[in-house]
């Protein structure tokens, strides 16, 4: 079994695979793996077994005839370094972050009203290319979710970010938004979440989820209460009041 999907080969050959190594192709071992002239049996498959070593695949596919189109596209995404596409709204494309981005987000993070109830960028770049490297590799590789970009559909500006983030003592995720200066007002930090809700419901299998805002922050306080969420309690409490989290959920029935 051998074919293409785009620039990745697919195939239970080995001989194939290590062909395509060598001459830097990338290849998904397909089951039951073979040998072109040796197929693998009862009687001799703990042996070639052996011999056949898959361990620097990321992915192995089986029934591979039978895999949707939408999960080779991002398989070949993640093996070619490429950023996959989360989700399209009426006028956003939602995607994962590459490094093309981190100049686009100073931009936007240069706006002081950006970090003013939220954590802004690493002073130095190079150290915020360094953890998104970071992030792209571990976060979006092991978890398949995280804090994404928001295009403009029509144009392919960033806009913004959006997404799911976890927590160390939290079983369920945190919803994060954040839309650059002269693009708020638009409702598009609602039209994002409004799909990012459904995505993490059906694609993802999250129950519910929580979001954490400043009382005084009302566009963010409107925005949770017309998506849905409810509050459950102030967090971070201090003398001032203002300085107080509101903690959100929502319940995703």
């Amino acid at each position: 079994m051998e074919k293409r999907y785009k620039e990745i080969l697919l195939t239970n050959e080995y001989g194939k695979l290590l062909e395509a190594k060598k001459k830097g192709i990338p290849a998904v071992p397909c089951l039951p793996v073979i040998y072109a002239e040796n197929p693998i049996t009862a009687g001799n498959e703990k042996i070639m077994a052996k011999e056949m070593d898959l361990s620097g695949y990321p992915y192995v596919l089986e029934q591979a005839e039978e895999v949707e189109e939408a999960y080779l596209e991002k398989i070949r995404c993640r093996l070619l370094g490429l950023p996959c596409e989360i989700l399209q709204t009426k006028r956003c494309i939602v995607r994962e972050i590459c490094l093309d981005d981190v100049d686009k987000l100073y931009e936007i993070y240069a706006d002081p009203s950006i970090t003013l109830y939220m954590e802004g960028l690493y002073a130095k770049k190079d150290e915020e290319i360094a953890y998104t490297r970071d992030y792209i590799r571990y976060q979006y590789g092991i978890y398949d979710f995280g804090m994404w970009i928001i295009e403009d559909e029509q144009s392919g500006e960033v806009i913004g970010r959006a997404g799911l983030d976890l927590r160390p003592d939290r079983e369920d995720a945190e919803l994060g938004y954040m839309i650059r200066k002269n693009r708020q007002g638009q409702g598009l930090a609602y039209e994002v979440c409004t799909a990012i809700l459904a995505y993490a419901k059906e694609e993802l299998g999250f129950e519910k989820l929580f979001a954490r805002t400043r009382k005084e922050n009302l566009a963010s306080v409107m925005l949770l209460k017309k998506l849905g969420f409810h509050p459950v309690c102030a967090q971070s409490e201090t003398k001032e009041a203002d300085n107080a989290q509101i903690e959100y959920y929502i319940a995703l029935s």
